[in-house]
């Protein structure tokens, strides 16, 4: 979970990263983004609906919040773990040359989640050796099958 100061920082590079590329975040999309924020964990659009209608008194249909977390997706804002199929709020990054490229951390017990930086060089590498098995990568995308130390010295 965010802290409030971390939430309000967050929600202000939202909306710079939305200013900047000529678009409003809407007060929706924003409290879509929030309840991701307060969550602190991935969620799924099910439960995002639940956590936006009880912080903000907002009912939101199901394909509303699915077109709000494309949006949220496109202006990397939000990421979708495809192996959990739940969202997660990402780092704001202002920068369009940021070196580092997100990537995540998944505890297979638990299902805690960690961002992390990962060198685009080192990416590319791997986008290279890939290409040279005659194989062609989709996506840059990384999410790591892991166990956290939490569930290592808990479970084992």
């Amino acid at each position: 979970m965010q802290s409030d100061r971390s939430i309000t920082d967050w929600q202000t590079k939202a909306r710079a990263i939305c200013n900047g590329s000529q678009v409003v975040i809407t007060p929706k999309r924003l409290e879509v983004y929030t309840a991701l924020l307060k969550a602190g964990q991935p969620m799924s659009a099910y439960d995002l609906i639940e956590a936006v209608n009880a912080e903000f008194a907002r009912h939101l249909t199901p394909i509303s919040i699915y077109r709000m977390l494309e949006f949220l997706e496109q202006k990397h804002l939000v990421r979708k773990l495809k192996s959990a199929g739940k969202y997660l709020a990402i780092t704001p990054k202002l920068e369009a040359n940021c070196e580092q490229v997100s990537q995540f951390l998944i505890c297979g017990t638990c299902g805690d989640v960690k961002e992390f930086g990962v060198n685009q060089r080192l990416l590319v590498e791997l986008k290279t050796f890939i290409n040279s098995t005659g194989f062609q990568l989709n996506t840059m995308e990384l999410e790591l099958d892991c166990i956290c130390m939490n569930c290592l010295i808990h479970f084992y």
